[in-house]
């Protein structure tokens, strides 16, 4: 997961030092409203339950949004190097989660359509994790505070409004999940959580 976040990042500052503007520079464009499904996070689970953002973006491009997420976590997603979630097999999950964010334009493309932001995060989370043959469980609930980095872009293949937002949200855990075990497979610790949702939507 690491290794992935970290090439990710480094695919953005590649980017933004080929095509980037002087961040100094600003751009108005028209405030709207924006909703997206979450992508990235539901097909990663099979597409099982809901996530999607919903928000304000300000003639300046800041935006304020708030995100909701009602996933149902695979086995093979838990368990994968990706989520890092569980050492071992025969667990599933189910993760809600309720997080605002307030996000700016930190460098813009000269396309005018696009630009990498940052932001800060504030939200409340409920992870419950479950044995699918036994009947072992663990469940954690918290406040978090984070931040995050990301990647927007409008007018994707020219259609006005339509959207994608590339997010990579870090999160402090007020109350971490404890490491446990389920059966044979263990639950791990998390004090800090980092995930990747790609969005993809319409600004009205």
């Amino acid at each position: 997961m690491k290794k992935i976040t970290m090439t990710i990042t480094l695919l953005i500052v590649w980017s933004i030092n080929i095509f980037s503007q002087d961040s100094s520079s600003s751009t108005l464009t028209k405030s709207s409203i924006f909703i997206g499904y979450d992508l990235g996070e539901m097909a990663f689970n099979k597409f099982q339950n809901f996530g999607g953002e919903i928000g304000y973006k300000f003639k300046n491009d800041h935006t304020l949004s708030f995100v909701y997420l009602n996933v149902k976590l695979t086995e093979g997603h838990l368990s994968s190097g990706f989520a890092n979630a569980v050492d071992g097999n025969n667990v599933t999950g189910l993760w809600h989660a309720y997080d605002l964010y307030y996000n700016l334009p930190i460098f813009r493309f000269k396309n005018g359509t696009s630009f990498v932001y940052g932001g800060l995060t504030a939200g409340y989370q409920e992870h419950l994790y479950q044995h699918t043959s036994l009947e072992d469980s663990v469940e954690n609930k918290t406040a978090t505070i984070g931040f995050d980095i990301g990647l927007r872009e409008t007018n994707i293949f020219k259609v006005k409004g339509l959207y994608i937002n590339l997010q990579i949200p870090f999160g402090y855990n007020f109350i971490p999940q404890e490491e446990t075990k389920l059966g044979d497979a263990t639950v791990n610790k998390s004090v800090f959580d980092q995930t990747i949702s790609f969005f993809v939507g319409y600004e009205f």
